[in-house]
């Protein structure tokens, strides 16, 4: 029963250290800028195991024209919608003309992509743009899949020492049980 009890407890301490996913497992990022070509911007953000970056992610966009006297514009933050695309959105539009949008993306990310995105005049054909970067993981991508305590094995420590201390206690409750009712514990090999 002893060694029964034993190899619980490691299995359950095993599948804790190994068995939960470790923080980087979605590996880096895959981040589409977007324009409809009438001035709309706003990008799709995907880990690149293809789970999208929903979590909390502060996303900056600057955009400067590539050539006529607009004003820059931004940086402006833009709006998480929570889709399953992992969609924020910029939520004014950019004047006519050319110009180069950068995005920057905080934690749990910290990547950044550029694309030269054409905005049409009233009358000309609006002409979408899609560009795609990829992110690679970063020791800052670490905490988007980590535990409320923010990658500490802390809570790895307190349950393992339950754990521990259950087992103890179990087999003390064990042993004080069977001396009650009279009942020898079976002899050990070698003893």
């Amino acid at each position: 029963m002893v060694r029964r009890t034993g190899t619980v407890l490691a299995v359950v301490a095993a599948g804790l250290v190994f068995g939960a996913a470790p923080a980087a497992a979605h590996g880096g990022a895959a981040v589409t800028i977007h324009s409809d070509g009438r001035g709309s911007v706003w990008i799709t953000a995907q880990w690149q195991d293809g789970h999208p970056i929903n979590e909390p992610t502060p996303v900056t966009l600057t955009a400067t024209p590539a050539g006529g006297s607009a004003a820059p514009v931004g940086p402006a933050t833009l709006r998480q919608t929570g889709d399953e695309r992992g969609t924020q959105t910029y939520t004014g539009t950019l004047d006519p003309g050319s110009w180069r949008v950068s995005i920057d993306l905080g934690a749990p990310v910290d990547g950044h992509c550029q694309a030269l995105v054409p905005v049409a005049a009233d009358a000309a054909s609006p002409a979408p743009v899609e560009v795609a970067c990829l992110v690679p993981a970063t020791a800052t991508s670490a905490p988007a899949a980590a535990a409320p305590g923010g990658g500490s094995l802390t809570p790895l420590w307190i349950t393992a020492g339950v754990l521990a201390a259950a087992g103890a206690g179990f087999l003390v409750y064990r042993r004080l049980y069977r001396r009650r009712r009279g009942v020898e514990d079976p002899p050990r090999p070698g003893r």
